[in-house]
Parts: structure tokens; sequence; C-alpha cells
């Protein structure tokens, strides 16, 4: 037990530093998209750490596995490199009898991801969603960039400058899309306002030109000039959250499948989301039982080595993952299947490598 606590110690700083190392790097893009919130868009310093808080919970199922993995090559890759191992089973003490707190350690995070992926993580995702949408619908033009599209419901949204200051818009295009197929209207504005409200989103467009298709022979346009034309869309989203399946929990998730199934219509794409909770859950796991062999084979234990090959493992998993996701949304394989490919592949890897190393 003493050997085994020894082992575990070395293992826990390099779990605690990829944690923080992936962590800020999965959250740099958002981190600067917050402050730009508050530096730029004036919006209250409470609202955005808030959110900050709100969006730590949706990138922890990815930074936990890589952590994990991370931990696992630098830890054992050293310990065998040092040679520490070897003496471990020089002196007629089983590998397993020494390393069985890592995996375990492993096992329960996979446990414990498992109610969080289903329950927390959507739940943070919904309220930070819900928290956004607020704060652009009280100011639409804190989502306008200059030369960037800004996209709307069916709106499309292209301006050349932005004076948020006053609240307008110069030389803008504006797309408007329409719901069934038919061509879009274009048109062109020298002067614009976004009225910001919460239940409707207006945008009032002065001197310029709008080209619509004529319905009954889309080969002709119609140009029109006007000096004032204004363009609403409403904004009352179901409960005002977003439906996207990703921030629905998981116990709603399955009543939405079985009332989808019942009604006849495809449940593809809410099946995977479903598996992929359960499949990223046992992530951790997984990596750390490719990782542990893995390092005592390669028997480097730098971190510069151990996270390049920590980064390959992590490319080859992920992809398997998203291209388990894809074919599972489209019908082609069982989610349960399609997204636990990764799963498996490290399970069969670890299980070949820990028994070439029971050859030895």
């Amino acid at each position: 037990m003493t050997l085994a606590l020894y082992f575990f110690r070395q293992f826990i700083p390099p779990f605690l530093f990829g944690a923080v190392l992936f962590m800020f790097v999965l959250l740099l893009d958002k981190l600067f998209d917050i402050i730009d919130l508050v530096f730029n868009k004036g919006v209250s310093p409470l609202i955005v750490i808030q959110m900050f808080a709100l969006f730590i919970p949706t990138v922890l199922p990815l930074t936990i596995p890589m952590a994990l993995l991370l931990a696992s090559l630098v830890t054992f890759g050293r310990l065998s490199e040092e040679n520490e191992l070897s003496a471990v089973r020089a002196a007629g003490v089983s590998l397993v009898k020494a390393l069985w707190l890592p995996p375990l350690f492993a096992l329960v995070l996979s446990l414990v991801m498992i109610p969080f992926n289903t329950r927390v993580a959507p739940w943070a995702s919904r309220a930070f969603r819900v928290i956004y949408e607020k704060v652009v619908s009280a100011d639409p033009l804190i989502s306008v960039e200059a030369h960037r599209f800004f996209s709307i419901k069916n709106i499309k949204l292209f301006a050349q400058s932005v004076d948020k200051k006053n609240g307008k818009l110069n030389d803008l295009f504006v797309y408007q899309l329409s719901r069934d197929g038919s061509p879009a209207e274009r048109i062109f504005a020298r002067r614009g306002t976004i009225d910001p409200g919460t239940e409707q989103f207006r945008l009032i467009l002065e001197d310029g030109q709008m080209q619509r298709y004529d319905k009954f022979d889309p080969s002709h346009v119609l140009h029109t000039a006007f000096e004032s034309y204004t363009i609403t869309v409403p904004l009352n989203n179901e409960g005002g959250q977003s439906t996207r399946f990703r921030n629905v929990p998981s116990r709603e998730l399955k009543r939405l499948i079985s009332d989808m199934r019942q009604k006849g219509l495809a449940t593809g794409p809410l099946e995977a989301e479903a598996s992929l909770r359960y499949a990223i859950a046992f992530a951790p796991f997984a990596l750390g039982f490719v990782g542990i062999p893995l390092a005592t084979v390669l028997k480097r234990g730098g971190r510069s080595f151990s996270f390049g090959v920590a980064c390959i493992v992590i490319f080859v998993y992920y992809t398997l993952l998203i291209f388990g996701l894809t074919i599972a949304e489209r019908g082609l394989m069982p989610p349960n299947l399609a997204l636990w490919v990764g799963n498996l592949l490290c399970f069969a890897t670890g299980g070949f490598l820990i028994f070439r190393l029971g050859r030895q």
C-alpha cells in the first residue's frame, strides 16, 4: 500500500498541471471574447464573471481525459526511464499491486463524469446561452462588428463601419433569406439603425435599394429604391433558451427521443448526443488505461516528449469520436457502437501493451 501511494503521489502533480494547461487552452478563445465584453462593449463585470464560470463546466469533459493521459505519460514514463519500475519488478513486487491507484482514480473520475455530463454540463451550457442571449437582446450591437457577417434568424448583415456609441451602421448589405427556398432578398443601405428590444429585432434602413426576385418569374429581378425600410424579426425563442440538443439534460433528451419515435421522426442526432455523453464520461478511464502501459513502453518521461505523444493520442481519439458522431447522426451505425470506437480501441491497445509487459 505504501508503494502504491508513493506512485500515486507522483501522479497527482502532472494531472493537476495538465488540467490547468488544457483548460487554459480550451478557454483561451472564449476568454478573449469575455474580456472584449467588459472593456469594449460595456457589459457588467459581474455578468461576465458569471458567464465565464458557467462556461468552465462545458470544457471539463474534454479537459479531464487529456490531463489524465498527460499525467500517465509523464509520471510512468519518468519512472520507467529511471528504472524505478524495473526495481519494483526485480524486488518481486507485481506492477499491478504497485500501480493500481491511478487506474482506480481514472475509473472514479469516469463514474463521476456520468452525472456531470448528463446533468451539470447541459445545465451550465443552457444557463450560459440564456445570459448571452439576454445580453445580446438588450444591446444587439454587441454582436455586430465591421467587415464581419452578423446572423439572426433568416437575416444576414454586413456593415462597412459600425458606430456603437450612437448605434449607427454605415454602408450595409442585408440578405433576407426566404423560408420556402426561393432566392434571398438583397438590400443595400447607406445608413442603418438597430432598435434594441426584448421581443423583437428591428433594423431600420435609410437611403437604399432592394433587389427582390419575381415569385412568378425568378429570372426577373425587381429593383426598388427606398428612403426608409424596416425589417422586424421576432426574438421569442422557446423559454428564452437555446433549443440545441447539447443544452438539454439527458432525462429530457430521452423523453424527446421517445416522443419523436412515436411520431415517426428521425432521432439519429438526439441518440448520438445521448450516447456521446456516456462515451466522453469514460474517456478518462480509457485514456488512462492506454496511457500507463504506453509510457512504460516508450520509457521517456520528459514533459515535452510526453506532451507530444499525448497530443498524438488525443488527436486520434477525438478524430474517431467526431467520425463516430457523424456516422451516428446519419444513422449509418448504432450510436452506442459508433461513439465507443475510440474507447474500445484504447482498451484493446492498453490490454495488448499490458499483456506484452507481463511477458517481459
